[in-house]
């Protein structure tokens, strides 16, 4: 039996999949982050801490392989950066990407910006103080001396691959939130580079998703559990990875992610037309002829539900099934009920109604959130019949059947939590050799 193994490192954590040649989810592995806050906006991790983690997750899946592991590959929600020297040891920590303490040091790097003709070059909306171009001014302007120490300026993934192969890659996927790349030309852009003071030489080398980047070095056998020369495989933003995972390949399908951010991920052939609604873009699988992927997001969502759920229905471990069921028990319109969930709790707005109207008033917050969204792509000729749901709200019935009612079309579930880990194992394929193309994997699962 041959194996591959998938990283989904997201947010708060690394989810993984030992997954067989044939498809089959064989073990999963999930390993928590831990972020150091100052209340001023610093979100920042310290890089070991992010590598014992991956390396953890690693190890746990690769002990589950009863023959051999044809490669790894890591997708990641990208946008958190972090400086090394030259023997690839940390000089910073890596900020993420939620992280809010740049102001305007971006603007005093690279001057006035044509945000416009710049969305359209990278593919997403750059707003001047999160995410790596930000991150790396912030440096620039604030530890100069620093700064001009460092040898790599890399992203935690990429870090990851560094720290095991002694190479540094990335796709254009993956590299659409460093903000460096011209998502058309595939190439970083010189203007920028000059602007920062950095060589292509600090950088990642840019590839496309399922390109081999490098080997397990054979003193990361026992950090990771895997053989010295087993490849490392480009991999590529979350939601566009577990939208190979579960088959959205082509246009008039829609994936709604849902995790940190509730996001929807349609591939479009037109470029232009995300374009000129501004939506985020990702290469997806237009370097073979494919389709482009196109997001929308409602962000943060999750905290934004957390803090809803703990206020007014429960704040143990078992608060989203206790949700979910009270929810189940309320009629449609949660008795007049409404919530914004972006917005504060107010005590006075929930006054008087029972605890399964308020459960049902903020699923369907939620979703009305969502609607929005889908209802935009609709205006803007994105549209689709059906749904596939991934993320951990997936696995609850009550919120595919919310988001089916209040959407007006089927959902269904595919992977749960792991369906961008799953995304990945199928771009550790193609890098193998194992398969010829997302296409291909696909109808190699579907045999099993």
């Amino acid at each position: 039996m041959k194996y591959l193994i998938g990283l989904d490192i997201g947010t708060s954590s690394v989810k993984g999949v030992l997954l067989s040649e044939k498809g089959a989810v064989c073990r999963t592995a999930c390993e928590k982050f831990t972020y150091i806050k100052d209340g001023r906006g610093m979100v920042e991790i310290p890089a070991k801490s992010f590598l014992n983690a991956c390396l953890s997750a690693i190890r746990h899946l690769a002990e589950g392989a009863e023959g051999e592991i044809m490669g790894l590959c890591a997708s990641a929600a990208a946008g958190n950066t972090l400086l090394l020297d030259g023997d690839g040891e940390p000089l910073t920590p890596i900020i993420n990407w939620q992280d809010t303490r740049v102001t305007t040091e971006a603007e005093e790097v690279l001057g006035k910006m044509d945000k416009d003709a710049f969305y359209r070059q990278i593919g997403w909306p750059f707003g001047g103080t999160t995410f790596p171009l930000a991150h790396l001014s912030y440096w620039k302007v604030h530890t100069p001396k620093l700064y001009k120490k460092a040898k790599y300026a890399l992203m935690s993934t990429e870090y990851l691959y560094h720290y095991l192969s002694g190479e540094s890659g990335i796709s254009t996927s993956a590299g659409t939130p460093f903000f460096l790349i011209d998502q058309k030309t595939g190439e970083y852009i010189p203007s920028l580079l000059k602007k920062l003071g950095l060589s292509e030489e600090m950088l990642p080398k840019i590839g496309r998703c399922g390109d081999r980047c490098g080997y397990i070095m054979k003193e990361r056998e026992t950090d990771t559990g895997l053989p010295a020369g087993t490849p490392l495989i480009l991999g590529s933003f979350d939601h566009p990875s577990a939208a190979r995972g579960t088959g959205i390949l082509k246009e008039g399908q829609l994936l709604l992610s849902c995790g940190t951010s509730w996001v929807t991920f349609s591939p479009i052939m037109d470029r232009e037309k995300a374009a000129k609604k501004g939506f985020l873009i990702d290469p997806f699988l237009s370097e073979k002829g494919g389709a482009w992927g196109t997001m929308t997001s409602v962000p943060s969502v999750s905290a934004h539900i957390n803090e809803y759920v703990s206020r007014y229905i429960d704040n143990s471990d078992k608060a989203f099934k206790t949700l979910s069921s009270l929810a189940a028990e309320a009629e449609k319109g949660a008795g007049g009920l409404t919530l914004n969930i972006t917005e504060a709790p107010s005590d006075e707005k929930v006054k008087g109604y029972e605890k399964k109207n308020i459960a049902r008033a903020i699923m369907e917050g939620v979703v009305n959130l969502l609607k929005a969204k889908i209802e935009l792509l609709r205006e803007s000729g994105i549209a689709a019949d059906e749904a596939v749901m991934v993320g951990g709200p997936s696995e609850d019935p009550m919120w595919r059947k919310l988001i089916s009612e209040m959407c007006n079309m089927p959902v269904f579930a595919a992977h749960g939590q792991s369906a961008g880990a799953v995304g990945a194992a199928m771009m550790a394929g193609i890098g193998a050799g194992l398969y010829e193309s997302e296409e291909d994997a696909i109808g190699k699962w579907e045999e099993k």
